[in-house]
């Protein structure tokens, strides 16, 4: 074949012709959109897979960003309106189908994958998410968007999301533009097609685990290049939105792949603060908060491996560097942030993280059987306890998770760290033995470093937690104890061993002393919790629950007192403090005053001698002035020696050394007076008031006495506010032949008191209440050495008191009030020789006391005779003439400026009557007031009994709660034998109905009405129950729905005694067992009476119920309780209405022959301890029982010389 000639007008110096393909260099600048024809043929789909094509997708994105982004709104309208018209899926009918619509775009989608067109498949892809995201800002695209969600879900269109998702793990620029159009399907119009695209997820969650492991290599990260957003972002907003949008049943599925949940959390410390805070509030509002997904599906989200990644976040401030103040500001809230979700996460049951332990620790677990044979020998107890040992180190924790977790974690070197282990240890206090029991890397062996103190205060957080709250089995029955090792280990932990801790407590470092014992004092308070705890649950109404929880408390106790510390170690930290470590020796006085209270086997076995360094503090406290001292270490420290002062038999409180000039005695008192009897000086004052009442044999109650008339006479002014505990004792003194009676003192001598002491009482302050003085040494001294020998011989002194009472022709008053006049013959015998060795001053100053000491006694109730002979003696013994004038009569018979000692004719025989006493102390002082108004008689029973049928219209829990079950009780008091009977036959449905009810305490409840159905059966139809027992089993069964009631227990030990009551023995029973026995909470005594008390008084209606108390001695019993000083005065008012009560039921002339209270009320009112209502309460009492009496029985009881019979009854008799 010849050669092709030359075309002669190719000027080219080439023969051949050049291929007409489009350069590089013959790219076109986008094109700006104005119109619909101008947007058609823009995206008019042709086979180019070229620059132009991509150029043109450029074009179309710009557009749309402008209508996204653009600020001119005109314009952005005008764009709108094009766009829908270009995406209407429903064109009109006459409109030109030549020009193309949106399905081109998926064509040109669809081209550039056939042609393996990477770059122009990754710009369609992102100009489809984009067209998605601009239009679902607007609602007219509402139908269009819609339209193309259904179009990109087609087979053939998914087919091309996955030849995106499918691409290489470098390639970010195909698989970034398919994440983000999937999350623009989700998102779009509320998640519209979000179900569909979850329907496909072999497509739409391909992969997607690897995407979130996907982040930008450091070399890139570094590089000044345009910064793109890494694969990981745009996955996790993907992710984001599904977790959003979707329903609870999705998102379940979701958090199933352990995968995915991995990947999410996976160095999260390398994202952006922005992300994490997004990742974070998306997870606990979505996931966490939404009720509708189950527990265990959350649970399963978090491992410990996703929570460690969470903590990593706590140091996340410091893990990268930033020029951008707002990012700095961002980081710096990124650990609080995760600090909030983790405490969040980790303490919230419903999260699914945390599960309940179903009791306070890990050994909550059934061993009712375990308890029960470990009851019947020691041997077995011990094998118990070394069996729950065995089994907790093979036990599995139900928070396993939270238990690995908390191992990754520091709370020895950061706060946060340690405020979250220590919440998460709140919330399941089984993990706190897990945790030290797992912790074996860190010793808490002693050296003075960040993190030994770091980790000693994280024990010391750990032992202060709150104690767990007290938790029921289902069946609402108490639980039976945990293991004794269990137990201990939430006390002292497993680091705190014995040896350890003497180790650190022999350290010559402060530091690490005092952090030591600070824990031993936390652990000895978190032990008597406990204690108080398993006492409390030991009032079950099972015995073999009874026994195990006192069972358990005696193990817990050996096991404490094995653990903690040798005391020994502790005395010698306190004996080694010096005076800079105040700090420490507070602390150490303060864990020594625990080990006496809560180990007292344990501290009486050591030889640690209270006396000296009380004595010593008593010293260092007195060199300040106390009145103006505010609290200080010193006063702590004297408030813990004298807390083991009260609990230590060996303290020598009459002892002095030869370096001391008072006793400790004495020490004490001069301390007491410096405080002048404020508040701090009151456990001091008891604890003397105890070791004065030892060691005077004496009657306790002027042993307390004189102990205030001292401290009332040693103080500046008399004015000075005494302490409770003395006004209380000056109060209540008893009356003996005018002794020490509480009355007002008179100018005027009245006729029918007899011997009086006529004084002013401004006079006696102008004698005592002089400010300049105050009480010397030497004057102390001279006191403690007349104590010490009272202590030492008060058998001679008590003779000499009985031989002065000779001189004055005195009958000898009983050995109770025999305190203040021994003290006052040891004065008289020391008198002269106090004189004779002391300075001129120091006696001047001993009788200025003694006389305030004399006025004291006379204006508190004192005999004026006999202090007037003591006065005579100590004149007559009186050398000094500066000391005479303190004692030396004036010729006006006046002693010191107005006080009088002028003595009358002696007083009468006779006792005082009704007539004189009565009528001068109640009538005289309540005449001005409003008349007071005496209890009502008890209602009587009417026709109508509503409690037979109430109980059936409530719940059985409510009828109980409500008290319909006890009404009920009520009805088997009744007089008429058919409502007995039909109160019966309830009792019985009642029965029944508790058996089948889910009320926690039916088997209480049951027992109860069983044991009332018991005693009654066989005589309800003759004779009513004694009301008494009726009110007394209704007021048990409220007592019974309240688990926290004063005396649940004393009523669960009383259901135990047997089936049937023996009524006779009721009253007495209750009465013994409350107002003769210890409360079941120390300070819940006089509750316990208050409820007695109401249970008489509704129980006494009839005489049969009057009979039913005299024969079981109560009045005499309840009479003994009124006499009492310390009685409230509500309980007071409550006896004073029984008594009234036990009148309207016709006993009154029981109350005047078998109880003489006719004579007892003179002597009740003779001490002075009751209010004016309560004087006028039984003067009306008095004449209600005259009025009421039988006259007859009255008059022969008292031979005819009781007066106080009304006449028209003894008329009858004498005629």
């Amino acid at each position: 074949m010849g050669k092709r000639a030359r075309d002669p007008d190719d000027c080219s110096p080439h023969g051949k012709r050049r291929r007409l393909t489009p350069s590089s260099s013959s790219k076109t600048s986008p094109e700006d959109v104005s119109s619909l024809r101008q947007l058609q043929d823009l995206l008019a789909f042709n086979q180019d897979a070229g620059p132009n094509a991509k150029q043109r997708f450029i074009s179309f994105k710009r557009f749309l960003e402008s209508i996204a982004y653009g600020d001119d709104a005109a314009l952005q309208s005008s764009q709108r309106a094009v766009l829908l018209q270009f995406l209407d899926p429903q064109p009109a009918a006459n409109a030109d189908r030549q020009h193309p619509d949106a399905s081109d775009l998926f064509k040109a989608w669809s081209f550039a994958t056939q042609s393996n067109n990477e770059s122009l498949y990754s710009t369609i892809t992102a100009v489809l998410a984009l067209l998605l995201k601009t239009i679902s800002h607007h609602v007219d695209f509402q139908a269009a968007g819609r339209h193309l969600c259904d179009l990109f879900l087609e087979k053939d269109h998914l087919k091309l999301i996955e030849r995106g998702l499918s691409a290489e793990k470098s390639k970010d620029h195909v698989i970034s533009p398919c994440l983000r159009l999937l999350t623009q399907l989700v998102s779009f119009d509320g998640g519209y097609a979000a179900k569909r695209v979850y329907r496909n997820k072999d497509v739409t969650l391909k992969r997607l685990d690897t995407f979130l492991n996907l982040r930008p290599d450091s070399q890139e990260a570094d590089s000044r290049s345009r910064p793109k957003i890494p694969v990981r972002i745009v996955a996790l907003q993907y992710l984001f939105a599904n977790l959003r949008l979707q329903d609870h049943m999705i998102k379940t599925e979701i958090l199933a792949h352990a995968k995915l949940s991995r990947s999410l959390f996976q160095d999260i410390k390398e994202d952006p603060p922005s992300v994490i805070h997004e990742t974070l509030q998306v997870v606990l509002d979505d996931v966490l908060k939404d009720k509708k997904i189950p527990q265990r599906a959350k649970g399963r989200l978090f491992t410990d491996q996703v929570l460690s990644s969470i903590a990593t976040l706590y140091s996340y401030s410091n893990s990268t560097d930033s020029k951008d103040s707002e990012d700095d500001q961002r980081k710096q809230d990124i650990p609080d942030l995760a600090h909030a979700f983790l405490l969040s996460l980790c303490t919230t049951p419903q999260y699914g993280v945390l599960h309940s332990a179903g009791g306070q620790h890990s050994g909550m677990g059934n061993r009712t059987e375990e308890f029960t044979f470990a009851i019947e020998s020691s041997e077995k107890r011990q094998e118990s306890v070394s069996s729950s040992k065995r089994m907790y180190k093979g036990a599995a924790v139900r928070n396993s998770t939270l238990s690995t977790f908390l191992q990754t974690l520091r709370p020895y070197a950061s706060i946060p760290q340690r405020d979250l282990t220590l919440a998460v240890f709140q919330a399941a206090p089984e993990l706190i033995s897990d945790y030290f029991y797992k912790k074996k890397a860190f010793s808490f062996e002693p050296k003075l470093t960040a993190t030994w103190l770091g980790f000693a205060a994280f024990l010391l957080s750990t032992i202060r937690l709150p104690f767990p709250k007290p938790t029921t089995s289902p069946g609402g029955t108490a639980l039976e104890p945990p293991a004794t090792f269990d137990t201990i280990e939430n006390i002292l932990p497993l680091p705190l061993s014995s040896k350890v801790v003497s180790r650190c407590l022999n350290q010559n470092i402060t530091m690490i002393k005092f952090f030591v014992i600070k824990i031993v004092t936390a652990a000895f308070d978190r032990f008597a919790q406990t204690i108080r705890y398993f006492r409390s649950k030991a009032v079950s109404n099972r015995v073999h629950l009874i026994r195990s929880w006192d069972m358990a408390a005696s193990e817990l106790i050996e096991e404490f007192s094995q653990r903690c510390p040798d005391m020994n170690h502790v005395i010698t930290v306190f004996r080694s403090c010096s005076a800079q470590d105040s700090l420490l020796r507070e602390s150490s006085a303060r864990l020594l005053s625990l080990y006496y209270h809560h180990l007292p086997q344990v501290a009486l076995e050591q030889k640690f001698d209270a006396s000296v360094t009380l004595s010593a503090v008593f010293d260092e406290v007195s060199l300040n002035d106390p009145r103006s001292m505010k609290p200080s270490v010193e006063s702590m420290v004297l408030t813990h020696l004298l807390n083991i002062s009260r609990c230590s038999p060996d303290i020598r409180w009459w002892q002095k050394s030869e370096h001391d000039q008072l006793s400790l005695f004495g020490k004490g008192l001069r301390l007491c007076t410096r405080f002048d009897q404020d508040a701090r000086s009151r456990p001091l004052e008891t604890l003397l008031q105890s070791a004065l009442g030892e060691a005077v044999s004496s009657g306790a109650a002027h042993k307390n006495c004189l102990l205030a008339f001292l401290l009332r006479s040693l103080v500046r002014s008399e004015r000075t506010r005494l302490s409770e505990d003395a006004n209380r004792v000056l109060s209540s003194s008893p009356s003996r032949q005018n002794y020490f009676l509480r009355a007002p003192i008179s100018r005027e001598r009245s006729p029918s008191q007899g011997r009086s002491w006529s004084c002013d009482r401004e006079e006696v302050y102008t004698a005592c209440n002089d400010s300049e003085w105050q009480p010397s040494d030497a004057l102390f001294g001279f006191l403690d050495n007349c104590l010490i020998r009272l202590t030492k011989k008060t058998v001679k002194y008590d003779q000499d008191l009985l031989r002065l009472r000779a001189e004055i022709k005195q009958t000898a008053v009983p050995d109770e009030d025999n305190a203040v006049g021994d003290l006052l013959m040891v004065i008289l015998e020391q008198w002269p020789f106090i004189q004779r060795s002391s300075a001129i001053p120091d006696a001047e100053n001993i009788s200025h006391w003694l006389t305030r000491f004399l006025l004291v006694v006379a204006r508190n109730g004192g005999d004026l005779e006999f202090i007037d002979c003591v006065r005579s003696k100590i004149e007559s013994l009186t050398m000094l003439q500066q000391c005479l004038g303190w004692f030396k009569k004036a010729p006006d018979g006046h002693f010191i400026e107005g006080i009088n000692f002028q003595v009358a004719e002696p007083p009468s025989e006779e006792a005082p009557t009704m007539g004189t006493l009565v009528d001068q102390q109640i009538h005289g002082e309540t005449d001005a007031k409003e008349e007071w108004q005496p209890p009502t008689p008890p209602a009587s029973e009417g026709e109508d009994h509503p409690a037979l049928g109430k109980w059936k219209q409530l719940g059985i829990e409510e009828a109980i709660v409500e008290g319909a079950i006890g009404e009920l009780i009520l009805c088997l008091c009744s007089q008429y034998a058919d409502i007995r009977r039909q109160a019966m036959m309830e009792l019985r449905k009642c029965m029944k109905a508790l058996q089948t009810s889910q009320y926690s305490e039916r088997e209480a409840v049951y027992l109860l009405v069983g044991e009332v159905v018991e005693t009654c059966k066989s005589s309800i139809g003759d004779t009513a129950l004694a009301g008494f027992a009726g009110v007394m089993a209704a007021e048990c069964c409220l007592v019974l729905s309240d688990p926290l009631h004063t005396l649940y227990a004393k009523v669960n030990r009383f259901l135990n005694k047997g089936p049937a009551w023996k009524i006779d023995k009721l009253p007495s029973s209750w009465v013994e067992q409350i107002v003769m026995r210890l409360p079941s909470v120390d300070e819940d005594y006089y509750k316990e009476i208050e409820w007695l008390l109401k249970v008489l008084t509704e129980g006494l209606r009839t005489p049969a119920d009057m009979e039913l108390y005299r024969r079981s001695h109560i009045l005499e019993r309840l009479l003994c309780l009124l006499a009492s000083p310390s009685l409230p005065p509500r309980q007071q008012e409550m006896v004073i209405a029984l008594l009234y009560r036990y009148s309207y039921a016709g006993g009154s002339t029981t109350l005047i022959t078998r109880c003489s209270l006719l004579s007892w009320i003179p002597c009740y009112l003779a001490s002075g301890h009751i209010s004016e209502e309560q004087t006028t309460a039984l003067g009306r009492l008095v004449e209600r029982c005259k009025a009421d009496c039988d006259g007859e029985r009255v008059y022969e009881w008292s031979s005819g010389k009781l007066c106080n019979v009304p006449e028209r009854k003894r008329e009858g008799v004498n005629a």
